[in-house]
């Protein structure tokens, strides 16, 4: 079987696969596991983001110091936060 074979089954069947169960468990690993990967790329990022704004002027240092890291650590703390909801709201209704 080809993989364009296993992709055209898989489209065709789709409804089969997205299950309550299915997107319980990719709920969860988004949170446990895809999130702290993230998470531990990014403070990489934002730390060596800020190295760099000691060798920028203007708009670039703000860039680099303030703006990105914000954005960053902003958009992964609202991310955790919906899924937090996701999660609890699951075990809610179970």
């Amino acid at each position: 079987m080809t993989i364009e074979e296993i992709k055209d089954n898989a489209l065709e069947n789709i409804t089969e696969f997205v299950t309550d169960t299915a997107k319980d468990a990719f709920t969860k690993w988004l949170k446990e596991k895809a999130l702290p990967s993230v998470k531990d790329v990014s403070e990489a990022f934002i730390t060596e983001l800020k190295n760099s704004a000691a060798n920028e002027n203007g708009w670039n240092k703000f860039r680099d110091a303030i703006f990105l890291p914000v954005i960053i650590t902003g958009g992964l703390w609202l991310a955790e936060k919906i899924l937090d909801k996701l999660i609890n709201d699951e075990a809610t209704t179970e």
